[in-house]
């Protein structure tokens, strides 16, 4: 693959995201590496952009397990994502986001912390890393209380499996 001589670097990271995380002004979103707006750039020119956009110097990455969906798969957008920072990861902010639907817990014995946490595991695996820095919940669903959503994810912080997380779409 090649990639290009870099010579702008962007300013060291001086944004905070909740208490621990430092990022850089630009983040870099990939939605488009896998759906979205206009034609899908091959696997291989999304991970010489994203591996482009860190050594312009972003340290800071969206992805969520949805993108992708319906022309791929379940984490596709992460696995691009996973692939390209792997070298980095310990440099880089990763943020990614899932969907909860009602009918995913409350049956079989099947907790929301377990419904959640399938969700991380598989993000995990796609993105190639062993926590997520900023993992969100996407398109709240108000069957599903928030308040139950906020104790699983302060066990995921609490295992070590997310640095922070956050609500998009609360109306």
């Amino acid at each position: 693959m090649k990639t290009n001589t870099i010579e702008c670097k962007m300013p060291a990271p001086n944004r905070m995201i909740g208490k621990t995380l430092k990022v850089t002004d630009v983040g870099m979103g990939t939605m488009a590496f896998s759906h979205g707006y206009g034609k899908i750039p091959s696997r291989e020119y999304a991970i010489e952009a994203i591996r482009n956009a860190y050594n312009y110097g972003c340290n800071f990455f969206d992805t969520a397990d949805g993108y992708g969906l319906p022309l791929y798969y379940v984490g596709h957008n992460e696995e691009i994502l996973g692939e390209a920072l792997e070298p980095y990861r310990k440099n880089v902010v990763i943020s990614t986001k899932f969907n909860l639907e009602k009918n995913e817990y409350g049956h079989d014995g099947i907790t929301i912390y377990d419904a959640i946490r399938s969700h991380l595991d598989h993000s995990l695996k796609m993105l190639r890393t062993n926590y997520v820095d900023l993992y969100y919940l996407d398109r709240i669903n108000e069957e599903i209380p928030v308040e139950e959503v906020a104790e699983v994810m302060k066990k995921l912080k609490e295992e070590g499996l997310i640095k922070e997380w956050d609500c998009l779409k609360l109306i």
